[in-house]
Order: C-alpha cells, then structure tokens, then sequence
C-alpha cells in the first residue's frame, strides 16, 4: 500500500501502513522471518509465528515481546482460512478456537501470552485458522532528522493448523501444458492437510538431454482441497530449442514430478 502524502510542506506527514505478515514471505525493508519468531518492524516479535494443534497437543501459546520503547497495545481476533477455487486466501468468523486476551497492552521489554485452544481437536481433515494480532494506535513516532511523523500498524496472521487425527498426503497435478511458449499448469492438494510450497521447478532441455531452460515458481501454502493454477512464458529463442519440458512440484511433505514432449508447434 503506497501512503498518502499530504501536499502542503508545513504540515507533519502523518503515514499509516497496514502491513499484512505471512509466515513464509519477506518484506526486506520492514522485517524478516526466522523459524522460531519474527520480528516485525523493529516494534515487536512473534514466538512462535504458527501453531500447530491436535489430539495429542490441544492447546498453544504465542508470545508477543515488546520491542518498543513505549507501551504498545493490541487486538487479537480469530478467522477460519480457506483458499478458493483460484487458491485465494479466504477469511471468515469462527467461534471454534478458543483464546485469551482478546486486547492486551505490553509494556517496553515485556512478554505478553496468548493462550489458544481449539474446541475441536480431534478431526477427520485438517482445520486451519489465523490469529491476527493487530497493533492498536499508540504515540506516533518523529522521523529522525525532520518534523515529520510516522505511525506504523502492524497487522500480523499467525497460522493455526489442527492436524487430521490420520494425516494423508496427496497431490494431484490436474494440468501441465505449453500452449505458444506459455507454460500452463494445475495443482490440487488431494491429502487432508495442508502442503507448504517449497518451489514449482520447471525445466527444459534439448535433443541431447541439455539443459536450456530452467525456472523456479514461488508460493506458499496449499491447504487442503485446494486447487491452484500456475502461468509463465519461455522466452521464445530458448523455446524453440526444447523437445523435453520438466516439471517438479515441491512441498514439504512430497514432491511430485511430470514430463512433457515438446513440439516446435507449442512455441510462438
């Protein structure tokens, strides 16, 4: 999201960003993930960024540190996460996990909990949430060297993933094409729970087995039922040298592999 900028010089610049946090991506200026927390903007940290329920653990914690100078304070609200038919993260209410507080203030160096539970832990087929832990306005900050200000709200999605009581993982690629130099494919999570998307490998080589093209597609999670389609162009002069296209699908839990003859008729 750009900021608004007002026009008039005289007056203070008054910026607030909603910065939404996935466990897997990385905004480069304002923080980075590690596997047991994150830091967010210099401003708090997160421990652990996911929690991961069930039969044998049917209740967590999240620890958020105050990293800040000042008091800082937050909300924390609850979503059950699905993906769409296009693998389009969806949010809506629940009631089924279970946590506490639902606003909390933290002061400079403290650790504030949140308790989280869900009330149905024992599942067929994995259920997955997000606890969004929302900073609240506070004091808003001067940039250093001028009379400007900035308030920066950090808006972070913890994932909350309660396991199948029998874990099963399958995945299913629906499609695998090139049609005028644009590769075209379909992935479906068919398991009961979700996979974590640890690159989409394709590559193309010549009559002799030669490498001449090679790319690595990035996403994160596929939840369970979901079908996600993929796109990309083969530059046309490397194209026109593949008569084999490799595909590998790579998640955390399985890799899945096809293979594609190529014609001359496939590249523009």
């Amino acid at each position: 999201m750009k900021p608004h900028v007002l026009r008039n010089p005289r007056q203070h610049i008054h910026i607030t960003m909603h910065i939404f946090i996935w466990a897997f991506a990385r905004v480069a200026w304002c923080f980075a993930l590690f596997t047991t927390g994150a830091a967010l903007a210099g401003e708090f940290s997160v421990n652990p960024i996911r929690l991961d329920l069930g039969a044998s653990v049917r209740s967590g914690a999240i620890a958020i540190k105050n990293e800040d100078k000042q008091k800082l304070s937050f909300q924390i609200d609850a979503k059950e996460w699905t993906q769409d038919a296009t693998g389009k993260d969806q949010y809506a209410d629940t009631n089924a996990l279970i946590f506490f507080p639902k606003i909390m203030s933290v002061e400079p160096g403290k650790e504030g909990l949140i308790r989280v539970g869900a009330k149905a832990a024992v599942v067929p087929t994995e259920k997955t949430y997000r606890l969004f832990i929302e900073e609240l306005p506070g004091a808003t900050k001067k940039l250093e060297g001028s009379g400007a200000q900035i308030n920066v709200l950090i808006r972070f999605g913890a994932p909350v993933f309660v396991a199948p009581l029998k874990p099963q993982d399958s995945l299913d690629i629906e499609s695998f094409g090139l049609t005028k130099g644009t590769v075209t494919l379909s992935a479906k999570n068919t398991g009961n729970r979700h996979q974590v998307v640890q690159g989409i490998e394709l590559k193309g080589t010549d009559a002799a087995g030669n490498p001449v093209y090679t790319l690595t597609l990035a996403d994160r999670y596929l939840l369970t039922g979901t079908a996600k389609a993929y796109t990309t162009a083969i530059p046309a002069d490397q194209c026109a040298k593949i008569t084999q296209l490799s595909l590998e699908f790579k998640t955390d839990k399985l890799n899945v592999a096809r293979k594609l003859d190529v014609t001359r008729t496939m590249c523009p």
